[in-house]
């Protein structure tokens, strides 16, 4: 299980809604949580629908700069490129210098706090049309 970060919206004084400063939660609870009114950050990815959508990832250490690399040419068909490319993350994990090739999307990855585990989803636009999404873990540990 990972930890994910959840906000709830509140009403604010002038009738627009505000989020909360939020909370962490084990990832396995949030369907508990959303029974009630939480939810992801607007722009955070969600979380995989099956084991098999989900890459094993890394740990780190807070001040490591890590560089991650996936291989889509598996998933892509003969022909087909990679045409874009982005990382999506709760707030707390810096991601950085984004590229891709035909095939390989790359990020680097920095910053974090200690004792939490982050679910970073890499989306791509393919030369067909499709949108692909597979996601990784990685958890900030001292090393």
């Amino acid at each position: 299980m990972s930890s994910i970060l959840i906000v709830r919206d509140v009403l604010a004084a002038d009738g627009s809604r505000m989020p909360t400063q939020g909370m962490m939660i084990d990832s396995a609870d949030l369907a508990k949580y959303q029974a009630y009114g939480w939810r992801l950050p607007y722009g955070a990815p969600g979380i995989p629908a099956t084991a098999d959508q989900l890459y094993d990832g890394f740990d780190k250490s807070p001040t490591d700069i890590e560089p991650w690399t996936f291989d889509w040419s598996p998933d892509l068909a003969s022909g087909e490129t990679i045409t874009a490319s982005s990382f999506l993350t709760i707030p707390g994990l810096t991601l950085s210098s984004a590229t891709h090739t035909a095939t390989t999307a790359s990020i680097w990855v920095s910053g974090g706090t200690l004792g939490t585990t982050y679910l970073v989803t890499n989306r791509i636009a393919t030369s067909t049309g499709r949108q692909l999404d597979w996601s990784f873990q990685v958890t900030i540990a001292q090393q």
